[in-house]
């Protein structure tokens, strides 16, 4: 508690006081989580501020869900205090909106609109997300066939990219630490991490691979390999969710506006019965069967505000074999 105290003295200039919390307020909660807490109150700015001391191993999602349960059963703002975390941890939960205080080194406390950085220690800044074709590359390591090895030629080859974009997106994950450049005249990769690691390192960085969707109404055909299951038909395929009535199907970048081999015409969502999405890579390289695959459509759904959504987007991780 001293430690915060003075990180936030030092940062803010503010001095805090902390207040225990009794038992009796804490009684709603369920026994799971006030057994894995530790509790003290402050206030900042005026605003009553719970923070919860974590005391032992967790991941992003159940520390989110577990503050949602506290903040929204006790209506208060509710902090995260956390001895130490890797950065990729940080951004994943600056990503799913975690608000925490590493004492001593990074705060996030997006309902006060703060976000500092190590205090008096010069970081770099947060990264841009990532570019589609890096995205790519680090998609089909993980689900297609690994590219340790594989030099620069190869990869442009497998992706269908010029090489000039596969050296950019090389050296962008070189420097991301990510991976490292080996070779002199023909560079290939390494990847510095297991395929589970890895996907938990960049998931924060990656987009939602749609760039844009159209609605039509009639039919099209699946047997000429341009269009494959997407959104929620192909969570359906992936988890225990059903499906809709609507189909939805993915087609790589510029063929949107060629869409029309069967019977389909412009609709709008309300009306239309298919819909299509424009990804910002292409899809095919990703699947071998008729469905987009996993890890880019937990990327479509990610962040959604939805019980059911989350559920099956675990599914679709727990059953991914790295």
């Amino acid at each position: 508690m001293e430690e915060i105290k003075k990180y936030l003295k030092d940062a803010l200039g503010i001095d805090i006081e902390f207040n225990s919390v009794k038992a009796d307020y804490l009684k709603s909660l369920p026994i799971y989580i006030t057994s894995t807490y530790d509790f003290q109150l402050i206030k900042l700015y005026r605003q009553d501020i719970l923070l919860v001391f974590v005391k032992h191993d967790f991941t992003t999602d159940s520390l989110r869900k577990h503050l949602d349960i506290i903040r929204t059963t006790l209506n208060i703002i509710t902090v995260a205090v956390i001895r130490q975390l890797e950065s990729f941890n940080r951004l994943r939960l600056i990503e799913k909106k975690v608000p925490f205080i590493i004492p001593g080194k990074q705060m996030y406390l997006p309902d006060l609109l703060i976000e500092l950085k190590e205090f008096g220690v010069r970081i770099q800044d947060q990264p841009q997300a990532m570019q589609p074709a890096t995205q790519l590359l680090l998609l089909y390591h993980l689900q297609v066939e690994p590219l340790d090895e594989v030099n620069l030629k190869g990869i442009a080859e497998k992706l269908w990219y010029d090489g000039t974009t596969i050296t950019r997106v090389a050296y962008y994950l070189h420097n991301m630490g990510i991976c490292s450049l080996q070779g002199q005249k023909e560079k290939s990769l390494h990847f510095n991490a297991n395929k589970k690691e890895l996907w938990e390192k960049v998931e924060p960085l990656m987009n939602n691979p749609v760039k844009t969707t159209q609605y039509y109404s009639g039919w099209v055909s699946l047997t000429d390999g341009k269009l494959f299951k997407a959104n929620i038909n192909a969570l359906a395929h992936y988890s225990d969710l059903n499906g809709d009535v609507v189909e939805y199907y993915a087609v790589c970048p510029g063929q949107l506006k060629f869409i029309g081999p069967v019977n389909p015409a412009k609709s709008n969502p309300l009306e239309g019965n298919i819909c299509i999405e424009e990804w910002k890579y292409n899809p095919r390289l990703l699947t071998k069967n008729e469905f987009v695959d996993p890890l880019s459509l937990y990327l479509c759904f990610r962040g959604k505000p939805d019980e059911r959504i989350e559920m099956a987007l675990e599914q679709i991780i727990n059953n991914i074999q790295w």
